[in-house]
């Protein structure tokens, strides 16, 4: 369930309307040749717009490779892109680049196999002169979203029938910066217009600073991270056959502080509340033997009943040996295993000598699986030990199934935990396999401010145990509390996630998102003890009245990720109500992030609009979360704990690589100290037809186009033959004003409406946006019929 800690999604934001003037394309090929017109567009991105089953398109893109340079805030930037020309004539063409950043680019250089070729840089006013005519003159509405950026373009070069050619563009960049964040923009958006995916992509970055790292993040893609000593930091993405959706964007921060925090706004309107996330990097000194005056306390709890038997009980062991192996003479701990009974190893927690690791060892190696499972007979032993701690004490508790002998009821189990529960008792449970009872595990968590992580079949135990303790063994400040006010006054902001906090270890990389309801001056302060000490670190910032674009709008979507796993969470944990359902069925719609419970409104025949139907499809949908064990129970509190501690915000194109109705929230876990600093996606099998629940999801049916896409800061549901805004009312949609693409009404549309507003006009399809209050409904042109993409 864990990634290695080198391992970090930098999950890179989606890139909303507001910032499109930014975010420009890796590039354009425009045809030369007059008679092309009438057959196949003149004009074709070098990722060309994605019509399933077109036959019209002139070459494929075989690789996509990046490599970026960036120190402090500037970044040299290679981009080699390979593609084939599928025709059997020679193809005379050019190069066009929008600008990533108006007026950020320098030094670009452009070449074909090798030879450089002669270019020239267009500012935005000549640029936007050149796009517009190419809209005109293509009728790929794809190009819109580039109109207001200058451009870098060159001569008319030659690309023989059947030939690859490798274009590379070289530049240099300089990266924008928001609050202490620096920014890195690779533009990759244009890339969900291709006709076929890409056969190999390759992005690979080094970052340098004259001070240490902080932050890294992003809100979209997954990206092998290697911290090269305090300085550098290294990064790298690959993909096969795959078309990237999003443009690829970095965040980082640097500093000498022991923590290092940064806060990213965004508040569209000035009436409304606004959506914050707060990042915390610990980078806390590494402390010897002779400067901590005191160790960790540990207590591991090992299931060994009759279903531990084989390949479990060995991994069991390697991972209480891994525990063992990493303790030093100050720390505490023991071992408990149980099945019909419960053992220790010792009466008291012991010291973690050389001496005792031996004998410790011994007695795992002894270990045998067999006999029912005590639940509560063993987490009341643990509770006792943990009574005895000087300081926190992690609880370790694994088990495979459900209570068989002792107390069963679950509700009475966490009411004895409860009960005998330290406050400085950390609970981490490992739900082993579909049998165990994923409900009690839960609630535990609830109670004991922990989290579980859920083990799935087949994947190492020993792993999953071994980099939670590698997490927990780094220095910690202990007893951490955080406290942000606004304006110098609390109760400012709400709804934080997650909500509790109380202990930050060194290298997690934490990820809170919230809401606020006044702009102001931000303070926040940390507070807690390290090596005993009480320590405090303040960071100040500000909430601003309204953001002007809409860039930042992933911080939004990531809260209300994390807001819809809370309502799940607490429907799971304390039942149901209908302020909580109605809340999930309209942070659904809204964001498109569906959920088990909510699917159903992707299915065409849905009205949007109908919340009483709404109601009673999702409170049906929700007595699945009736079932405590098995494998449609293991994989709807899987699903709950990834979007309660996803790192980037749930995207619809992630929707549609699942099976049945589930999302994917993958990304940095966000816990307050109590989540592993990555987890796993869900993998979307919650098969409702062999466990008699859930139907398989709309969002994906053969070749039809997808159910649910978002666009900037909105949602679109595929509803008839066109695609609805998810915010518009029956009302908007009846009057909705009708416009053809391309028609002079539809450029002056354009230009009226401004930045934020072109991505909603640059869909080739029929799409109903709201704008400013008013719908529109915008009409592609009839295609006329596909020509052999060769004369």
């Amino acid at each position: 369930m864990f990634r290695v800690l080198c391992k970090m999604t930098l999950a890179v934001g989606l890139l909303i309307t507001g910032f499109v003037s930014t975010s420009g394309a890796q590039g354009l090929l425009i045809s030369s040749e007059p008679h092309f017109h009438h057959r196949l567009p003149r004009v074709r991105p070098i990722m060309p717009p994605i019509r399933p089953g077109q036959p019209g398109f002139l070459y494929d893109i075989a690789k996509l490779e990046v490599d970026a340079s960036i120190r402090n805030q500037v970044a040299e930037v290679q981009v080699a892109q390979t593609f084939k020309n599928r025709s059997n004539r020679t193809l005379q063409v050019k190069f066009i680049f929008p600008l990533p950043y108006d007026g950020a680019i320098d030094q670009m250089t452009f070449m074909v196999d090798g030879e450089e070729l002669e270019g020239r840089l267009l500012e935005a006013d000549k640029a936007r002169e050149i796009y517009q005519s190419y809209v005109r003159r293509s009728q790929d509405p794809a190009l819109v979203q580039w109109i207001g950026t200058g451009m870098f373009q060159t001569q008319v070069f030659p690309v023989p029938a059947g030939a690859e050619r490798t274009v590379s563009l070289r530049y240099t960049q300089i990266c924008k910066r928001q609050g202490n964040l620096n920014d890195w923009l690779l533009p990759l958006s244009p890339a969900k217009f291709t006709s076929s995916p890409i056969g190999e992509i390759n992005i690979r970055g080094r970052i340098r600073s004259e001070t240490k790292f902080g932050n890294v993040y992003s809100p979209s893609h997954d990206v092998e991270i290697e911290r090269d000593g305090d300085q550098v930091v290294r990064f790298e993405y690959k993909a096969k056959s795959t078309v990237p959706v999003r443009d690829f964007r970095v965040l980082w921060d640097t500093g000498d502080d022991a923590v290092q925090m940064s806060v990213v706004s965004h508040r569209p309107d000035a009436d409304q509340d606004g959506y914050f996330m707060l990042m915390i990097q610990p980078q806390f000194p590494t402390v010897s033997d002779e400067q901590k005056k005191s160790g960790k306390n540990v207590i591991l709890v090992l299931d060994k009943s009759g279903s531990m038997r084989g390949e479990k009980i060995d991994q069991a062991r390697r991972a209480a040996s891994y525990v063992v192996d990493k303790l030093r003479s100050r720390d505490r701990f023991t071992l408990i295993n149980y099945d019909s009974r419960v053992e220790t190893f010792r009466s008291e927690l012991s010291s973690g000598d050389k001496e005792t690791r031996v004998d410790a060892s011994e007695y795992i190696d002894s270990m045998l699986a067999g006999g029912s499972t005590d639940i509560d007979g063993a987490l009341a032993r643990a509770l006792q030990f943990t009574a005895n701690a000087d300081g926190p004490a992690y609880v370790v508790f694994m088990t495979d199934g459900q209570p068989t002998v002792g107390e069963k009821n679950v509700m009475k189990i966490a009411a004895n935990v409860k009960r005998q529960l330290n406050e400085q008792t950390r609970l981490f449970s490992l739900g082993v396999g579909h049998d165990v009872n994923s409900r009690l595990l839960d609630k535990l968590a609830s109670i004991c401010l922990g989290q579980t992580m859920y083990v799935r079949p087949g994947e190492p135990l020993d792993d999953v145990v071994s980099q939670l303790y590698d997490r927990i063994g780094a220095p910690a400040l202990t007893d951490a509390k955080l406290q942000l006010t606004v304006g110098g006054k609390e109760g400012r902001t709400r709804q934080i996630y997650p909500s509790e906090m109380y202990d930050l270890f060194s290298g997690d990389q934490l990820v809170i998102v919230g809401r606020y309801r006044k702009p102001g001056e931000l303070k926040i302060k940390l507070t807690g003890k390290f090596m005993g000490k009480k320590q405090e670190y303040v960071f100040e910032d500000e909430f601003p009245k309204q953001t002007g674009s809409g860039r930042n709008v992933f911080v939004e979507r990531l809260w209300a990720t994390r807001r819809i796993g809370q309502i799940i969470d607490d429907i799971d944990l304390y039942g149901e109500n209908q302020e909580l359902i109605d809340e999930l069925i309209m942070l659904s719609k809204k964001h498109g992030i569906l959920t088990p419970y909510t699917a159903y409104l992707a299915e065409e025949q849905t009205d949007l609009n109908d919340l009483s139907r709404g109601r009673e499809v999702t409170q049906g949908n929700l007595q699945q979360l009736q079932q405590e064990s098995g494998e449609l129970a293991f994989r709807q509190r899987d699903f709950k704990s990834q979007l309660k501690s996803a790192g980037r915000a749930a995207q619809s194109e992630d929707m549609d690589e699942m099976n049945f109705s589930i999302a994917t929230p993958a990304g940095i876990a966000g816990g307050f100290g109590g989540g592993p600093p990555a987890v796993n996606a869900p993998t979307g099998n919650l098969n409702g037809q062999q466990q008699g629940g859930l139907k398989p999801s709309p969002l994906q049916q053969g070749n039809k186009r997808r159910a649910v896409m978002q666009i900037g800061s909105r949602t679109f549901f595929y509803k008839g033959d066109r695609y609805i805004d998810s915010e518009a009312s029956d009302e908007q949609i009846a009057k909705a004003i009708e416009m053809e693409q391309f028609s002079d009404e539809y450029f002056d549309l354009i230009g009226k409406l401004g930045e934020r507003s072109k991505a909603f006009l640059a869909e080739s399809t029929k799409l109903l946006v709201l704008i400013d209050g008013k719908a529109y409904l915008i009409v592609p042109l009839k295609a006329e019929p596909d020509s052999p993409a060769t004369p």
